[in-house]
């Protein structure tokens, strides 16, 4: 008897960020098996997306987070009558009776609950904290099982919800072939060297005002990749700083072949996958010692006390100026990325569906 799974796939893409590759990269690498169909659900955007034309698709046009979206998926779920749904984020209709697990990609908005998170009105902010509390706490309570993608937030998640520790289980993610199968690209970008990149949003605890002072102590130009320009006005203003905007993963490898050091000074991340993105590349990494960061970077990083921009301009200015330092942290970031696959990430996902379909 055929099996029906159902993959909550309304954040594919790259325009989703690190949720949307994870999604994307998940379809693209599963097994394909004759006793099991894979059915989506996803946004009417992708309607005519090539990677996604092999699958039986719905279409739910309601944003993820909001309250018609609830009712939305539990209709879509009721036509499909999946064995078996995985939601890829905590964002699932809480009034589901079926089998289901989820993925928790971090518990990052439980730490960072202050209103200098959000550009919404107080009130407004703090009623969705509260539906992410209950989305979360119904999710991992009950999952069939949970998927996380680092043992940081496999711990995270087993103290605060007292949850069996055989229920959680650790899928690290991946590098896309083209940060390392690549030529030397032709370079779009006219910033003056030396020069260092950050990618990602700018969300408070990215703790993106602490690398802007450094680099403003060094007179360093800094290259900011960001596909939302939600905070940018609360950054602190420097002559050095160049906003990119979203890029391409095309254009993001010909910026790293340019630079010279990738910084991450985040307080709390899910994986940090834009820091193996650079290694990749072979771009030396700097970051903060800080959440799953020294987990998933290991030896290949080169770190700094978090809460100090003077730590952090003496570790750019060492990589930038120490050539055998330097070599040493890309020949170093090289191996780290060995140990990531996208495609072992979704074998292993797909043990994981077989395991909560018999349960």
């Amino acid at each position: 008897m055929v099996k029906i799974i159902c993959i909550d796939a309304r954040f594919w893409g790259i325009k989703h960020t690190g949720i949307g590759r994870y999604v994307e990269n998940l379809i693209d690498n599963l097994p394909i098996e004759l006793n099991v169909k894979i059915v989506l659900i996803v946004h009417p955007d992708q309607k005519d997306e090539p990677k996604l034309a092999g699958f039986t698709k719905y279409y739910a046009k309601f944003h993820p987070y909001s309250v018609a979206a609830q009712f939305e998926m539990l209709s879509l779920l009721f036509k499909i009558r999946p064995d078996l749904t995985h939601f890829t984020h905590f964002c699932l209709p809480v009034l589901w009776p079926g089998k289901f697990m989820v993925t928790i990609h971090d518990l990052i908005k439980h730490y960072w609950i202050d209103v200098s998170a959000t550009t919404r009105n107080p009130v407004i902010y703090w009623i969705k904290q509260l539906g992410y509390r209950i989305a979360v706490l119904t999710a991992v309570k009950r999952a069939a099982m949970v998927i996380v993608p680092a043992d940081y937030w496999k711990a995270e998640l087993i103290k605060r919800y007292r949850l069996d520790p055989r229920k959680v289980t650790v899928t690290y993610e991946g590098v896309s072939e083209i940060f390392s199968q690549f030529s030397i690209l032709n370079s779009q970008f006219s910033i003056k060297k030396p020069f260092v990149v950050y990618t990602g949003n700018l969300y408070p605890h990215k703790n993106v005002p602490i690398l802007i002072s450094a680099i403003t102590k060094l007179k360093l130009n800094l290259a900011i990749v960001c596909a939302r320009s939600v905070f940018v006005d609360r950054l602190p203003q420097s002559k050095y700083i160049h906003f990119l905007g979203r890029l391409t993963d095309e254009q993001l490898v010909s910026l790293y072949q340019q630079a010279d050091a990738f910084v991450f000074p985040s307080l709390i991340e899910g994986f940090g996958l834009p820091g193996l993105e650079a290694m990749a590349v072979g771009l030396p990494v700097i970051a903060a010692r800080a959440s799953c960061l020294p987990e998933i970077y290991e030896e290949a990083a080169l770190y700094f006390a978090q809460g100090s921009s003077d730590d952090l301009a003496q570790k750019i200015k060492l990589v930038i100026g120490d050539n055998k330092l330097r070599q040493d942290l890309i020949s170093k970031g090289k191996k780290q990325i060995s140990k990531y696959s996208w495609s072992k990430m979704a074998k292993e996902t797909w043990q994981i569906y077989q395991q909560a379909i018999k349960n």
